[in-house]
């Protein structure tokens, strides 16, 4: 079993799998930088949701006990009928965030209402055309094409032209829900998703980053050398779709995950954002 599911956790949404289910629980797999907590959700479409209690975490996967027995045969059977003249969709995450929508040069200023891998729905002061194609520019994420499905008031659908990577999405969604933490006044909440980070040697947040191009055959090709975990996380993104995998390390060799260059990234803006302040 392989099914795709919005995954609520203490600390916020995400999309995960849900790769084993019986009565009584489930395997789920979800970013290893996205802390669960102790207890769950996983919603599948508008009609399904399951929650309970995390009894176990290895890195990304983790094992969940139902609060009270569920019907397998009923939550794996495909959709038998369509309520309202449609079948439910997969959820969304809602949340409020910018984006900048261009038709063609125009910008376009909105706000992200609710996100899926598949699309969005965003607010802006604009009336689109219907079928209209966009360029979507998210911080954090690298530009997405889109079209114009509906418009409603100042609500808008758009569908993506590609489905954007899970793993992308959680390390967003991962820093933008630890920004809101922080700024809500819950400092301490990016450290304990950084363990690994705050683990490195000090010494070696002096040395500079280097981003790493590997080909099918795992040979390495440098990219670019930077001193900043920022510039570090904008070349992995500009340059992932031309190799097989793209690797961050620091000069003395040690191999850091995106989550870990994410975080550090939020945390040179927060750093300079001080700065500014002062």
């Amino acid at each position: 079993m392989l099914r795709l599911a919005k995954i609520k956790a203490e600390s916020g949404e995400g999309w995960g799998f849900i790769k084993n289910l019986s009565a009584t629980g489930m395997m789920v797999e979800v970013h290893s930088d996205f802390n669960l907590g102790n207890r769950i959700s996983a919603t599948l479409n508008e009609e399904q949701e399951l929650s309970g209690i995390v009894r176990w975490r290895e890195q990304s996967r983790a094992g969940v006990e139902f609060s009270e027995p569920v019907d397998v045969a009923k939550i794996l059977a495909k959709p038998s009928h369509i309520r309202s003249g449609r079948i439910p969709r997969l959820p969304r995450i809602e949340m409020q965030h910018p984006i900048n929508l261009y038709q063609g040069s125009q910008l376009i200023p909105a706000n992200i209402c609710d996100i899926s891998p598949a699309g969005v729905c965003v607010t802006a002061d604009f009336r689109f055309e219907i079928g209209k194609s966009l360029k979507l520019s998210v911080p954090e994420l690298l530009d997405i094409q889109g079209t114009v499905r509906w418009q409603t008031g100042d609500r808008i659908g758009i569908v993506f032209s590609q489905r954007l990577p899970l793993d992308d999405m959680m390390i967003w969604l991962s820093t933008f829900h630890n920004a809101a933490r922080i700024d809500g006044g819950e400092p301490v909440a990016l450290e304990k998703n950084a363990d690994k980070a705050s683990a490195v040697d000090p010494a070696s947040d002096c040395l500079p980053y280097q981003v790493i191009g590997h080909d099918e055959l795992d040979k390495e090709i440098l990219i670019e050398t930077v001193d900043s975990a920022t510039d570090a996380l904008i070349q992995f993104k500009a340059t992932s779709k031309f190799f097989s995998r793209v690797s961050i390390r620091k000069a003395d060799n040690v191999v850091l995950s995106i989550g870990e260059i994410v975080l550090r990234a939020y945390d040179e803006k927060q750093t300079a954002a001080k700065s500014r302040c002062g």
